[in-house]
């Protein structure tokens, strides 16, 4: 396998310096002289909650599905998505940290909208969530499917392989329209952040802090370090991630001649996971939301997923080593040194 890429090393610097900066505000906040009425030892519980559930967070899904497909339609372009997860990470978070940092500053009328499950804002965005993370993992799957089916009929030619290649029925011509904006890692920031937006994840860290306020007196620096170690963990696991899966499908793009079955075989997984992912969601949408009666709407979405984003993750595992193992393999007529 090949060494980083300067993206990868980007990435890597990027969560470490995030790390460090997240947990020294925590440090900082919890020192004894700040300390006081037993603030330290629930701050510190805080702390600890807050980055699991990052760590935990960025195992969902959704979140693996639309790394994973984004990551393969930019190599697909030739561009590096060794950053896609980072940004991914950090559009999601910004959602998390400004409502925290509003609840934190008392604005009741947000802390109140957080707090009821019935409140127009709850309503909204519960519905606005899953529905915006099913059509884009959809719109993405429906790209890859047009990758693979060029790359089936296709053999050996690179060129086929590409989701700018000319040519293709209007289906195709549209399917790339969609997808045209997604033509650089960054703006995996705006999808991160469109995904954010469902409010989920802020109002079980906003209420994490509430819950933390209301037994002692907690350090408002303590209370702003919370979001920032979610945002960390996430980050962390959500960058690793794609630094991993950037490397697998720039290994399967190589000599596609020999490795046309391993990518083949990699695609079709990955496809079949944002499609599995992006109904479930939709479906959900329809089901709790819209309130249709269909009976086979109601059995997808009640596909439980909270392992899923663990099979997806061991999946990616299992794929790296194959390619890592096949990568020390030597090539036909090649003799190796004594």
């Amino acid at each position: 396998m090949k060494a980083l890429t300067p993206a990868a090393r980007g990435v890597l610097v990027a969560i470490a310096v995030l790390l460090s900066v997240s947990w020294a505000l925590t440090a900082f906040a919890l020192l004894p002289g700040e300390a006081t009425n037993g603030s330290a030892t629930v701050g510190a519980g805080l702390a600890v909650t807050a980055f699991l559930l990052g760590v935990r967070h960025a195992f969902d899904a959704d979140h693996i599905a639309a790394i994973d497909n984004t990551s393969r339609k930019l190599t697909d372009d030739g561009r590096d998505p060794s950053s896609v997860g980072l940004w991914f990470a950090l559009g999601h978070s910004t959602v998390v940290v400004a409502t925290v940092g509003l609840v934190t500053a008392g604005v009741g009328v947000l802390t109140s909208q957080l707090d009821s499950a019935d409140s127009p804002l709850s309503l909204i965005t519960g519905a606005w969530g899953p529905t915006m993370s099913s059509v884009f993992l959809l719109a993405v799957a429906a790209v890859n499917i047009a990758i693979l089916v060029r790359l089936v009929r296709r053999r050996g030619d690179q060129r086929a392989v590409g989701a700018r290649g000319h040519g293709g029925g209007p289906v195709s011509l549209l399917l790339a329209r969609m997808t045209s904006p997604l033509d650089a890692p960054w703006k995996l920031f705006v999808v991160g952040l469109l995904f954010g937006l469902g409010f989920d994840t802020a109002s079980t860290i906003a209420v994490l802090v509430l819950a933390g306020g209301a037994g002692a007196a907690l350090p408002w620096q303590a209370a702003l370090a919370v979001p920032l170690l979610f945002a960390a963990g996430m980050a962390a696991c959500d960058g690793m991630n794609s630094i991993v899966t950037a490397r697998i499908y720039a290994w399967s793009v190589e000599r596609p001649e020999q490795r046309r079955r391993y990518n083949i075989a990699l695609m079709s997984i990955s496809i079949t996971v944002a499609l599995v992912v992006g109904l479930v969601g939709l479906c959900g949408v329809l089901v709790d939301v819209i309130g249709v009666p269909w009976p086979a709407a109601r059995a997808v979405a009640g596909i439980d997923l909270d392992l899923f984003g663990f099979v997806i993750v061991a999946v990616l595992i299992l794929a790296g080593a194959t390619s890592w193992a096949l990568s020390r393999r030597p090539r036909r007529g090649t003799v190796l040194a004594p």
